[in-house]
């Protein structure tokens, strides 16, 4: 009886040995995988000119939709002249909501005769945050439902005859412009 019972107890261990290593390799694992996580798109376009890529974009803007003059040939300004120009960011091609920066310097490059002012078309309504700089966030809801930012920027060239001498050194150069800087920042909206 006693053989029985050591060989029962022999059997039920190695029973209890199999379900145990069995039940050890339902949890281990050796296999191997490539886990991806998809990157959302980062694809912003101002005036259909790629600017995403650095986050940070400075540009020029020397061509502008001039007013009619009877004093002034189409395609230049002089004081006296107003033009425009528009400022498109489409950011169509993103995946996540987007805070944008816009400063405009034209302060140190004029006198104070030529002036601009900044007009929402489409979008957004931005923030003026100081004389130059208006900032806005473009949702994820605005990029879904296709929507740009469109600002108009208006330039005006102001005669002011104690001006004149100025005036003259920057009307005088053949083909000259006037060129406002623009500095554009981009980065993710994180509902700060």
């Amino acid at each position: 009886m006693r053989a029985k019972l050591w060989t029962v107890s022999i059997l039920l261990f190695v029973v209890l040995l199999l379900v145990i290593y069995n039940s050890y390799g339902l949890f281990e694992n050796n296999a191997t995988a490539l886990e991806e996580n998809p990157v959302g798109g980062w694809t912003i376009n101002l005036n259909d000119i790629l600017i995403s890529e650095t986050g940070e974009t400075d540009i020029n803007v020397d061509e502008f939709v001039y007013e009619d003059s009877t004093t002034i040939n189409n395609g230049y300004i002089a004081p006296g002249r107003s033009g425009y120009f528009d400022l498109i960011l489409d950011p169509s091609g993103t995946d996540v909501a987007i805070q944008y920066e816009i400063t405009f310097n034209l302060d140190d490059a004029y006198e104070d005769n030529i002036t601009y002012s900044v007009d929402m078309l489409s979008g957004d309504s931005a923030t003026q945050v100081d004389e130059n700089t208006y900032i806005g966030v473009i949702t994820l809801d605005d990029i879904d439902e296709g929507e740009t930012i469109s600002l108009r920027v208006h330039v005006s060239w102001v005669n002011d005859e104690t001006l004149n001498d100025s005036d003259t050194q920057l009307g005088i150069v053949l083909n000259n412009k006037i060129v406002i800087p623009i500095n554009i920042k981009l980065i993710q909206y994180l509902g700060e």
